[in-house]
C-alpha cells in the first residue's frame, strides 16, 4: 500500500515523463547513475562495531528502507536489485582501483545524467528534481511503479501516474 507522500511524489513525477523516448533514457540513464553512486560510495570503507564495510552498502540499506516506507511492495523490488548492483559495485571497485573507480564513477555519471537531460529535451519539460530534490528518490520508484502498472500488477498507482492508467502509450 502506497504511502499518500509516495502517491503525491510519485504523481509530480509521472507528470513530466510522458513521453516514451524521455521514459526510454530515464530506463538507461537512471540504474547507470544509482550504479555509479555505489561504484563511488563502494571506495569509502567504515567499520561500525568493529566490522569492515563500504558506505555504498549502508546508504542502499538505508534506501531500500526508504522506498520500503513509502510503498512496501516496490521497496522490496528495489532491494532485490540493489543487492546485485551492490555486488557488482564492490566486484568493481575492487578491481579498479581507486583511480580507475574514480574514472569509472564519472563517466557513468555524466553519461546518465547526459541521458537523463536528453529525455527532457524530448519531454520538452524540465526535470522534476529542478522543482524538488525528493523526486530524485522517487525516480528508480517510478520506473518500477511504471513496469508493474504495464504489466497489470499495480492498477493502484495508475490512475496516479497517468490518465486512464494508460501509462506507456504516449
Amino acid at each position: 500500500m502506497p504511502t499518500g507522500l509516495f502517491q503525491r511524489q510519485l504523481a509530480r513525477y509521472a507528470a513530466v515523463h510522458r513521453s516514451w523516448r524521455n521514459k526510454a533514457t530515464h530506463f538507461v540513464g537512471i540504474p547507470v547513475i544509482v550504479f555509479s553512486l555505489l561504484l563511488l560510495l563502494a571506495l569509502w570503507r567504515v567499520e561500525p562495531a568493529g566490522r569492515e564495510m563500504s558506505m555504498a552498502l549502508v546508504i542502499g540499506v538505508i534506501a531500500v528502507l526508504g522506498w520500503m516506507a513509502l510503498d512496501l511492495g516496490i521497496g522490496l523490488i528495489m532491494g532485490a536489485i540493489m543487492v546485485p548492483a551492490w555486488y557488482a559495485a564492490e566486484a568493481l571497485a575492487g578491481a579498479l582501483g581507486q583511480s580507475g573507480s574514480l574514472t569509472a564513477f564519472a563517466v557513468l555519471f555524466v553519461a546518465g545524467w547526459a541521458l537523463q537531460f536528453l529525455g527532457h529535451h524530448y519531454e520538452g519539460k524540465r526535470p522534476a528534481l529542478m522543482d524538488n530534490i525528493f523526486q530524485a528518490f522517487i525516480g528508480p520508484m517510478f520506473l518500477v511503479a511504471e513496469t508493474l502498472v504495464a504489466s497489470g500488477y499495480r492498477a493502484d498507482l495508475a490512475a496516479m501516474m497517468g490518465e486512464g492508467g494508460d501509462v506507456t502509450a504516449r
